[in-house]
């Protein structure tokens, strides 16, 4: 086999996850996700819809965290846990146990993105030395990250970095997360690229030095795409793989 050889020399490529390495169909995620928890924590909570409208709100206030002495997950359980008349450790618990089993209900809804796990395995396999970093929104903990990845056929052992809800303090649209990324890695922001579908939370790491690569398969978050942020390349990850490697 002729080895492939690397075209654009970046030290790190970052992957967001959902619509960039798998596919599944936001709405019907939301949708899915929401009614199977709801349903889970009904002895907890038995409204339903205070259940995920609270959910939905506190997951707003993580994203949008600004405390670097706190992970993303603790945000959220600092905000959503007082809004109930059960006690926080009690309410964690049965969030793990739900990813554990009940989480199953969106799995239909996820399939494997063309062309992710040949990017991913040549980068691995032939140039090991570049890192690659999952950088996921870590609005969710690792069970949940890794289940989906699983799912979608999404190789683990190929990351050098996973951002999730355990190990993250900021959200992407905060340059703390990708600021950090960097930290962690030992990474140059301007001799890595971010790849993902999201035209605000993926290609905002521009901003903070990163080049990027909009993925159109499943392109999200158009509207929020302003012109300070607009992807240096674009296409499908087979486009990518012929930007990477000749």
């Amino acid at each position: 086999m002729t080895r492939l050889v690397i075209k654009m020399d970046f030290e790190a490529l970052l992957f967001d996850l959902d619509g960039t390495l798998l596919y599944f169909e936001p709405e019907a995620f939301i949708k899915t996700y929401l009614g199977a928890a709801a349903k889970f924590f009904i002895d907890l909570v038995p409204n339903p819809e205070t259940f995920y409208t609270e959910l939905l709100k506190s997951t707003d206030v993580m994203e949008n965290g600004d405390n670097g002495n706190t992970t993303t997950l603790i945000d959220f359980m600092e905000d959503f846990c007082p809004k109930f008349d059960v006690d926080c450790e009690t309410l964690r618990k049965r969030f793990l146990h739900f990813y554990e089993t009940e989480y199953k209900a969106i799995k239909p809804l996820i399939s494997k993105m063309e062309g992710a796990g040949e990017l991913l395995q040549n980068l691995k396999k032939l140039h090991p030395e570049k890192k690659l970093i999952l950088a996921t929104n870590p609005v969710f903990p690792f069970i949940a990250v890794r289940k989906r990845m699983e799912w979608g056929g999404v190789p683990e052992n190929v990351f050098n970095l996973i951002t999730h809800a355990e190990n993250s303090n900021y959200c992407k649209n905060n340059s703390n997360y990708w600021l950090n990324i960097a930290k962690k890695t030992a990474i140059d922001p301007k001799k890595s690229l971010m790849v993902g579908n999201d035209g605000y939370r993926d290609m905002v790491a521009k901003k903070y030095g990163y080049k990027t690569f909009l993925v159109e398969t499943a392109f999200e978050n158009e509207e929020n795409m302003t012109e300070d942020i607009m992807p240096d390349y674009r296409g499908t990850l087979e486009d990518l793989h012929n930007l990477i490697f000749k």
